[in-house]
């Protein structure tokens, strides 16, 4: 189940694409339901910085869950849409370069 939510509902960075494109900025229940998925996510990053091994990875996962929450709070406040989406795209290529550091790391221990 690597590279899954624990919840099953895709990978990670599926599901932070879908949000950029369902996020239109125009309702209050965009912004909540943003929140939401944001909040699980999250979760995940949370998760994984108890579980991963090493002090770089668990700061690692410790900055993406950092940074998600200062996203939740920017949501929550303010609502410029370019600004939301540069942070989405921000936090998909911070879980992309870990999930793709600790795939070469756990292909090299298994060589």
């Amino acid at each position: 189940m690597r590279g899954m939510l624990k919840r099953g509902r895709g990978p990670l960075s599926f599901r932070i694409k879908k949000l950029r494109k369902d996020f239109d900025g125009k309702t209050q229940a965009v912004r909540g339901s943003l929140i939401a998925h944001l909040e699980e996510i999250e979760d995940f990053a949370n998760e994984r910085l108890l579980a991963v091994r090493g002090e770089k990875n668990k700061q690692k996962w410790a900055r993406i869950a950092a940074y998600i929450a200062q996203t939740i709070t920017y949501v929550a406040g303010e609502f410029d849409t370019a600004e939301v989406d540069r942070r989405l795209t921000r936090l998909e290529r911070m879980i992309r370069e870990i999930r793709a550091k600790q795939k070469n790391q756990e292909s090299g221990r298994g060589s």
